[in-house]
């Protein structure tokens, strides 16, 4: 059996959950690990059972024979991280949101493009198998025609979980960037035609969104009603509406174990499935999966829904007169 070598860059959270799920996929094997700083990379790699350890990713990429990177570091610093990482020739998932705008996300497709190689936005959630019977449900029409996507993600972390670069400007943060794709994710997977016109609204926090809201809109009335927090808790279920039945997601839509068929009819369907680890070792499997099929895309999570999605945050934070450093 041929194993998938990963590289991940990053030692935060996000790596170690990553991590965890690339331990349960037979085929992937960790071969290298980039830290800041030799003590962290060191820890993080051992818990893992790795040995290499870097703190430059030039010199990784020169010296390991990986087959694909994991980039989990800060948003404002994805973009270098990435040209450097394609410019090697090695494909690449990054965790959302991949870059900070659309100027540095078109430069990112275009190099995937002229080097051939995989690129993907992590849009974990589109990967799971509820997600997935979901959509097959909507394809098949078992709800008939979508018309109202509900979907919110509103948290509020315990100061001490509390992730700073989150919601500072410096960072290219905020709740739309960062919980907010996920629903924005919800709504385009079940109206990928975008919508006519978009009504939003959010709470500063001096530097960025702090929480907002939004409606999104769609001809004959269809709708989607969207949100994501970091001072508020709310019901993390997606719904999904259509003219014959109801489809809801959860119990926390972006890393859902069931999904719900419900019919006018009151007839119920339920699918469950109670994962081991984290969870992302369905996101793992399809980047693997797309590998070695020679996929550049994923398809439960395009390069056109990266653009669509990036496009629609771009302008609603251009709006609400937020900006980065790094926008031009």
């Amino acid at each position: 059996m041929k194993l998938t070598k990963w590289a991940i860059i990053g030692t935060g959270y996000i790596a170690n959950e990553f991590a965890k799920g690339l331990q349960i996929v037979k085929d992937a094997v960790l071969r290298a690990v980039v830290s800041r700083t030799v003590v962290s990379g060191k820890k993080f790699a051992e818990k893992y059972g790795c040995t290499n350890v870097y703190t430059d990713l030039q010199q990784m990429l020169d010296a390991e024979p990986v087959d694909v990177v994991y980039l989990a570091i800060p948003n404002s610093v994805h973009y270098s991280y990435i040209m450097t990482i394609l410019e090697a020739g090695i494909p690449l998932l990054s965790e959302k949101p991949m870059v900070d705008n659309q100027a540095q996300l078109k430069q990112v497709l275009a190099k995937a493009k002229e080097k051939d190689l995989f690129l993907m936005e992590g849009m974990w959630t589109r990967c799971f198998p509820a997600v997935m019977q979901a959509r097959r449900w909507i394809e098949e029409g078992r709800i008939g025609r979508p018309l109202t996507v509900r979907a919110a993600f509103d948290i509020k972390p315990e100061v001490e979980d509390w992730q700073p670069w989150k919601a500072g400007v410096q960072y290219a943060a905020g709740a739309l960037r960062d919980v907010g794709i996920y629903s924005l994710a919800m709504a385009y997977m079940v109206f990928p035609e975008g919508p006519e016109k978009v009504y939003s609204n959010m709470k500063f926090n001096g530097e960025v969104d702090e929480s907002f809201q939004m409606l999104l809109t769609y001809p004959e009335g269809r709708s989607a009603l969207l949100s994501g927090a970091f001072n508020q808790i709310s019901t993390p279920d997606t719904e999904i509406v259509g003219e014959k039945g109801r489809i809801i997601i959860g119990p926390e839509f972006w890393h859902p174990t069931t999904a719900t068929l419900i019919l006018n009819t009151g007839k119920k369907e339920e699918i469950q499935e109670n994962y081991l680890s984290t969870g992302f070792q369905y996101e793992i499997q399809a980047v693997q999966d797309c590998l070695k099929d020679g996929s550049k895309e994923c398809p439960y999570f395009t390069w056109k829904e990266s653009e669509d999605i990036g496009e629609l945050i771009e302008l609603t934070r251009r709006k609400w007169g937020i900006t980065y450093g790094s926008d031009q």
